[in-house]
């Protein structure tokens, strides 16, 4: 019994001397978030569905020389992304409800400095946003910066326009049967969107963001035959697409109506024995300064193949529209290439996320990879 009244007198007695060395005594610790370094050509933005919890997904910046990740936005749920044509903003479409996962629903658009990854605005949108993958081309933004067009689906599709410089959302346009937002460069009011008959329906706005006109081209696919991915590349105005079955078609968006080129076929007769074709959510990138088109192609396609992971990476001259090189391409099922004089090519897969980059000069050389990379990564964007 003694011992244990000496024993306890002895704790009190260290508990006393301590208690000065208290939080009193400790600096208050300061949390801070780390900043980007300065962006260059390589930087990726990654968007992750994070399916599995699906109200948490994010936008991933990943380092494209390093393959390093640097930081991250939360983009909520089914968000639709996209880059600002400057490179300075993040635009994000997404949904709330006011219970989390049921309530009262609210569309957003919010906008983020793609250096400091903070928000700088927000805009209410019509609850109508697609609920939809991100795929490219499901926000687009015009030349100048100052109209968003977000596609909305009821399932009804129509496209929500956001003016930022009146500072709201402006109007909504239906756009019955067609698909995807793809700006005009050469003019700051215009965008055209794909048709489930093959057409291009373009869309001219007046200096409010309302409808101007709207013109309808002839048929530049055959929806039942040869349709073809929504997800498309441009140089200026044109945009290059390629279907199911490895035709690539191009077309003029700068004006009133769509004009197409000939289409020509990316698989030849030795390839069509193996039944070589495009696959993926986003299986096309085309880089302006070399004129070269890459394309993320599988063996064996068939009908309900066209979301196939790719085998290989073709690269096409497009000027002399002849195959240059192949590459074997890690399961990808998104590519994109960066801006300039020296790109470089990246891609990522399903299975163990990984994002792979590419030197993408006079030829295309695997550098390096990396594992890890969220959930679902699905859409890639350089800066």
């Amino acid at each position: 019994m003694r011992s244990i009244v000496a024993f306890g007198a002895a704790v009190s007695m260290l508990l006393a001397c301590a208690a000065p060395l208290s939080a009193a005594d400790l600096p208050p610790e300061k949390v801070t978030v780390a900043k980007l370094p300065p962006p260059n050509p390589y930087r990726l933005f990654v968007s992750d569905l994070a399916i599995d919890h699906i109200l948490d997904g994010k936008m991933m910046v990943v380092d494209g020389e390093s393959l390093k990740y640097q930081g991250t936005v939360s983009t909520g749920a089914f968000a639709l992304t996209r880059l600002s044509p400057d490179r300075k903003d993040i635009f994000i479409a997404t949904t709330f409800y006011s219970r989390l996962t049921h309530g009262k629903r609210s569309d957003m658009l919010m906008v983020y400095d793609a250096q400091t990854l903070l928000p700088k605005q927000e805009y209410e949108l019509p609850a109508k946003k697609a609920q939809a993958l991100a795929y490219k081309g499901t926000i687009g933004v015009t030349p100048d910066g100052r109209f968003v067009i977000v596609q909305n689906a009821t399932p009804a599709s129509s496209i929500s326009i956001v003016d930022r410089k009146a500072g709201k959302f402006v109007t909504e346009v239906p756009t019955p049967g067609c698909w995807i937002v793809l700006p005009a460069q050469s003019v700051n009011n215009r965008f055209t969107t794909i048709c489930g008959d093959g057409t291009l329906l373009t869309i001219t706005l007046d200096d409010a963001g309302k409808v101007k006109d709207q013109k309808r081209s002839p048929a530049m696919f055959d929806a039942d035959k040869d349709p073809v991915f929504v997800s498309a590349d441009n140089d200026g105005d044109r945009y290059y697409f390629v279907s199911f079955n490895g035709n690539v078609y191009s077309a003029d968006l700068g004006g009133e109506v769509a004009k197409f080129d000939p289409s020509w076929p990316a698989v030849d007769e030795a390839d069509k024995k193996e039944s070589w074709r495009p696959g993926g959510y986003q299986p096309l990138a085309y880089h302006k300064e070399s004129g070269k088109l890459y394309l993320a192609m599988h063996p064996n396609g068939k009908e309900g193949s066209h979301k196939n992971p790719a085998q290989e990476i073709w690269v096409f001259d497009v000027a002399s529209k002849k195959r240059v090189e192949r590459v074997p391409a890690d399961n990808a099922i998104a590519i994109t290439v960066s801006r300039g004089a020296a790109p470089k090519l990246f891609s990522v897969e399903p299975f163990k996320r990984t994002i792979t980059a590419y030197d993408a000069g006079e030829h295309l050389t695997k550098k390096n990879s990396a594992e890890g990379f969220g959930e679902e990564p699905m859409l890639l964007e350089t800066y």
